[in-house]
Protein backbone atom coordinates (compact mmCIF):
# COMPACT_ATOMS: atom_id res chain seq x y z
CA UNK A 1 0.00 0.00 0.00
CA UNK A 2 1.13 3.62 -0.72
CA UNK A 3 1.99 5.47 2.31
CA UNK A 4 2.01 9.15 0.31
CA UNK A 5 -0.73 10.63 0.63
CA UNK A 6 -1.53 12.27 -2.49
CA UNK A 7 -3.02 15.86 -2.29
CA UNK A 8 -6.62 16.38 -4.23
CA UNK A 9 -7.64 18.70 -6.15
CA UNK A 10 -9.39 20.52 -3.91
CA UNK A 11 -5.75 21.03 -1.82
CA UNK A 12 -4.26 21.80 -4.64
CA UNK A 13 -6.52 25.11 -5.04
CA UNK A 14 -6.52 25.62 -1.62
CA UNK A 15 -3.29 25.90 -1.41
CA UNK A 16 -2.70 27.85 -4.64
CA UNK A 17 -5.11 30.79 -3.30
CA UNK A 18 -3.49 30.93 0.01
CA UNK A 19 -0.49 31.51 -2.10
CA UNK A 20 -2.33 34.25 -4.19
CA UNK A 21 -3.02 36.00 -1.17
CA UNK A 22 0.29 36.00 0.09
CA UNK A 23 1.40 37.54 -3.44
CA UNK A 24 -1.50 40.17 -3.21
CA UNK A 25 -0.91 40.97 0.69
CA UNK A 26 2.97 41.48 -0.09
CA UNK A 27 2.58 43.36 -3.51
CA UNK A 28 -0.32 46.10 -1.25
CA UNK A 29 2.30 46.55 1.70
CA UNK A 30 5.74 46.49 -0.36
CA UNK A 31 4.21 48.86 -3.14
CA UNK A 32 0.62 50.08 -3.33
CA UNK A 33 0.67 51.41 0.27
CA UNK A 34 4.25 53.10 -0.04
CA UNK A 35 1.99 54.46 -3.51
CA UNK A 36 -0.43 55.63 -1.61
CA UNK A 37 1.72 57.48 1.15
CA UNK A 38 3.22 59.39 -1.59
CA UNK A 39 0.27 60.43 -3.22
CA UNK A 40 -0.81 62.10 0.11
CA UNK A 41 2.15 63.45 0.73
CA UNK A 42 1.86 65.53 -3.19
CA UNK A 43 -1.29 66.59 -2.14
CA UNK A 44 -0.54 68.12 1.00
CA UNK A 45 2.63 69.62 -1.12
CA UNK A 46 0.48 70.43 -3.59
CA UNK A 47 -2.26 72.33 -1.53
CA UNK A 48 0.50 74.29 0.69
CA UNK A 49 1.86 75.29 -2.53
CA UNK A 50 -1.34 76.18 -4.15
CA UNK A 51 -2.04 78.54 -1.03
CA UNK A 52 1.46 80.13 -1.22
CA UNK A 53 0.68 80.74 -5.01
CA UNK A 54 -2.50 82.04 -4.16
CA UNK A 55 -0.90 84.47 -1.20
CA UNK A 56 1.91 85.67 -3.42
CA UNK A 57 -0.96 86.50 -6.29
CA UNK A 58 -2.80 88.84 -3.90
CA UNK A 59 0.41 90.18 -2.98
CA UNK A 60 1.33 91.56 -6.08
CA UNK A 61 -2.10 92.79 -7.16
CA UNK A 62 -1.87 94.64 -3.97
CA UNK A 63 1.78 95.66 -4.38
CA UNK A 64 0.98 99.06 -5.52
CA UNK A 65 -1.55 100.06 -3.10
CA UNK A 66 1.43 98.43 0.05
CA UNK A 67 4.17 100.91 -1.50
CA UNK A 68 1.60 103.76 -1.28
CA UNK A 69 0.91 102.95 2.48
CA UNK A 70 4.40 102.38 3.03
CA UNK A 71 5.23 105.83 1.74
CA UNK A 72 2.73 107.59 3.45
CA UNK A 73 3.73 105.73 6.67
CA UNK A 74 7.71 106.90 6.26
CA UNK A 75 6.43 110.67 5.34
CA UNK A 76 4.43 110.79 8.76
CA UNK A 77 7.61 109.00 10.27
CA UNK A 78 10.01 111.42 8.42
CA UNK A 79 8.16 114.52 9.96
CA UNK A 80 8.49 113.19 13.04
CA UNK A 81 12.23 112.96 12.76
CA UNK A 82 12.84 116.07 11.26
CA UNK A 83 12.07 117.80 14.52
CA UNK A 84 15.01 116.30 16.26
CA UNK A 85 17.96 117.80 15.97
CA UNK A 86 20.78 116.14 14.28
CA UNK A 87 23.03 116.41 17.42
CA UNK A 88 23.41 117.63 20.60
CA UNK A 89 26.67 118.97 22.26
CA UNK A 90 27.63 120.02 25.82
CA UNK A 91 27.39 123.88 24.49
CA UNK A 92 23.80 122.97 23.68
CA UNK A 93 22.83 122.15 26.95
CA UNK A 94 24.80 124.94 28.50
CA UNK A 95 22.61 126.89 26.06
CA UNK A 96 19.58 126.19 27.19
CA UNK A 97 20.24 126.06 30.41
CA UNK A 98 21.18 129.39 30.55
CA UNK A 99 18.17 130.49 28.28
CA UNK A 100 16.15 129.11 31.24
CA UNK A 101 17.92 130.91 33.78
CA UNK A 102 17.74 134.62 31.56
CA UNK A 103 14.00 134.19 31.01
CA UNK A 104 12.79 132.70 34.40
CA UNK A 105 13.18 135.33 37.67
CA UNK A 106 13.71 133.71 40.80
CA UNK A 107 16.03 130.54 39.71
CA UNK A 108 19.43 130.37 41.00
CA UNK A 109 21.43 127.64 39.29
CA UNK A 110 23.61 125.59 41.53
CA UNK A 111 25.11 123.16 39.68
CA UNK A 112 24.73 121.18 36.27
CA UNK A 113 26.28 118.13 35.20
CA UNK A 114 26.43 116.59 31.81
CA UNK A 115 26.72 113.09 30.07
CA UNK A 116 26.46 113.35 26.70
CA UNK A 117 25.35 111.08 23.63
CA UNK A 118 24.56 107.93 25.04
CA UNK A 119 23.47 105.38 22.23
CA UNK A 120 19.96 105.27 22.30
CA UNK A 121 18.53 103.70 19.58
CA UNK A 122 20.03 101.92 16.31
CA UNK A 123 18.14 101.26 12.98
CA UNK A 124 17.24 97.67 12.35
CA UNK A 125 18.96 96.99 16.16
CA UNK A 126 16.43 95.77 18.92
CA UNK A 127 16.04 98.18 21.25
CA UNK A 128 13.67 98.96 23.84
CA UNK A 129 14.70 101.93 24.83
CA UNK A 130 17.18 101.04 27.11
CA UNK A 131 19.85 98.45 25.50
CA UNK A 132 23.53 100.08 25.02
CA UNK A 133 22.12 102.96 27.10
CA UNK A 134 25.95 103.02 28.93
CA UNK A 135 27.68 103.11 25.66
CA UNK A 136 28.95 106.72 25.22
CA UNK A 137 29.86 108.60 21.74
CA UNK A 138 32.30 111.31 22.04
CA UNK A 139 30.39 114.73 20.65
CA UNK A 140 33.17 114.91 17.80
CA UNK A 141 32.57 111.84 16.65
CA UNK A 142 28.65 111.92 15.69
CA UNK A 143 30.11 113.98 12.73
CA UNK A 144 31.13 111.06 11.24
CA UNK A 145 28.64 108.93 11.80
CA UNK A 146 26.84 107.08 8.82
CA UNK A 147 24.57 109.51 7.43
CA UNK A 148 21.43 108.53 4.78
CA UNK A 149 21.90 109.54 1.29
CA UNK A 150 17.94 110.24 1.24
CA UNK A 151 17.60 113.99 3.83
CA UNK A 152 14.93 113.35 5.69
CA UNK A 153 14.13 116.92 5.72
CA UNK A 154 13.70 116.39 1.81
CA UNK A 155 10.93 114.66 1.99
CA UNK A 156 7.19 115.74 0.38
CA UNK A 157 4.50 114.35 -0.39
CA UNK A 158 5.71 113.77 -4.41
CA UNK A 159 8.76 111.60 -3.53
CA UNK A 160 9.02 108.40 -4.89
CA UNK A 161 7.84 105.49 -2.82
CA UNK A 162 11.26 104.14 -3.27
CA UNK A 163 13.13 106.90 -2.14
CA UNK A 164 10.83 107.32 1.13
CA UNK A 165 11.29 103.72 1.48
CA UNK A 166 15.25 103.95 1.02
CA UNK A 167 15.56 107.23 3.56
CA UNK A 168 13.88 104.64 6.37
CA UNK A 169 17.50 103.18 7.03
CA UNK A 170 20.26 103.85 9.15
CA UNK A 171 19.14 106.23 11.95
CA UNK A 172 20.89 106.36 15.16
CA UNK A 173 19.00 107.57 18.11
CA UNK A 174 21.22 109.44 21.00
CA UNK A 175 19.59 110.70 24.42
CA UNK A 176 21.87 112.96 26.79
CA UNK A 177 21.69 113.54 30.08
CA UNK A 178 21.48 116.32 31.83
CA UNK A 179 21.23 117.12 35.99
CA UNK A 180 21.10 120.03 37.40
CA UNK A 181 20.47 121.66 41.23
CA UNK A 182 18.67 125.08 40.97
CA UNK A 183 17.07 127.18 43.91
CA UNK A 184 13.84 128.46 42.92
CA UNK A 185 10.17 129.66 44.34
CA UNK A 186 7.63 127.63 43.87
CA UNK A 187 6.30 129.72 40.79
CA UNK A 188 9.54 129.74 39.55
CA UNK A 189 10.00 125.74 39.41
CA UNK A 190 6.09 125.49 37.76
CA UNK A 191 7.81 127.87 34.96
CA UNK A 192 10.74 125.67 34.89
CA UNK A 193 8.47 122.76 33.85
CA UNK A 194 6.71 124.57 31.42
CA UNK A 195 10.30 125.84 29.99
CA UNK A 196 11.29 122.32 28.96
CA UNK A 197 7.86 121.36 28.03
CA UNK A 198 7.56 124.08 25.52
CA UNK A 199 11.39 124.00 24.30
CA UNK A 200 11.34 122.86 20.27
CA UNK A 201 14.88 120.52 21.16
CA UNK A 202 12.98 117.64 22.51
CA UNK A 203 13.84 117.49 25.76
CA UNK A 204 12.12 115.71 28.43
CA UNK A 205 11.94 115.40 32.83
CA UNK A 206 12.52 112.53 33.00
CA UNK A 207 13.33 113.38 37.36
CA UNK A 208 12.91 115.95 39.26
CA UNK A 209 12.58 116.36 43.41
CA UNK A 210 12.06 119.46 45.45
CA UNK A 211 12.85 120.14 49.44
CA UNK A 212 11.68 123.52 51.02
CA UNK A 213 13.64 125.81 52.97
CA UNK A 214 13.23 126.18 56.67
CA UNK A 215 14.15 130.27 56.65
CA UNK A 216 12.39 131.49 53.50
CA UNK A 217 10.50 130.52 50.60
CA UNK A 218 12.93 129.00 48.26
CA UNK A 219 13.07 125.21 47.00
CA UNK A 220 15.77 123.19 46.04
CA UNK A 221 15.43 121.89 43.63
CA UNK A 222 17.29 118.77 41.44
CA UNK A 223 15.99 118.13 38.52
CA UNK A 224 17.49 115.60 35.29
CA UNK A 225 16.46 116.38 31.68
CA UNK A 226 16.58 114.07 28.68
CA UNK A 227 18.46 115.61 25.12
CA UNK A 228 17.15 113.57 22.25
CA UNK A 229 19.13 113.05 18.91
CA UNK A 230 19.43 111.52 15.72
CA UNK A 231 21.57 110.72 13.14
CA UNK A 232 21.20 109.58 9.85
CA UNK A 233 18.73 111.96 8.81
CA UNK A 234 20.41 114.12 6.47
CA UNK A 235 20.00 116.64 8.65
CA UNK A 236 23.43 119.14 9.74
CA UNK A 237 24.09 120.22 13.10
CA UNK A 238 24.20 123.56 13.69
CA UNK A 239 26.12 125.36 17.00
CA UNK A 240 23.94 127.53 19.25
CA UNK A 241 24.11 131.26 18.82
CA UNK A 242 25.87 132.63 21.41
CA UNK A 243 26.74 136.01 19.42
CA UNK A 244 24.61 138.28 21.98
CA UNK A 245 25.66 136.19 25.15
CA UNK A 246 27.87 138.14 28.13
CA UNK A 247 31.34 136.78 28.05
CA UNK A 248 33.84 135.94 30.71
CA UNK A 249 35.40 133.80 33.28
CA UNK A 250 32.77 134.37 36.21
CA UNK A 251 29.47 131.69 36.47
CA UNK A 252 27.76 131.85 33.09
CA UNK A 253 24.52 131.62 35.13
CA UNK A 254 24.89 134.38 37.31
CA UNK A 255 23.16 137.79 36.74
Amino acid sequence: MDTKKKMSNRDKMMLFIFGAIIIVAAAYFLVFAKMTEKKNELETQNSTLTQEVSKLETMEAQRDEVLEDTRQTQIKVADVLGKFPAEVRTEDAIYDLNEMYESISDVKILSENFNMNQLFYQQGAVSDGTADSQTTTDSSSTETEKTNPASVSAITSDTPATDVISAAADYTGYRSTVNVTFSATYNALKEVVDFIKKSPDRMTISDISATAGEDDDLLTCSMTVDMYAISGTGEIYESPNVSNGNTGVNNIFRK
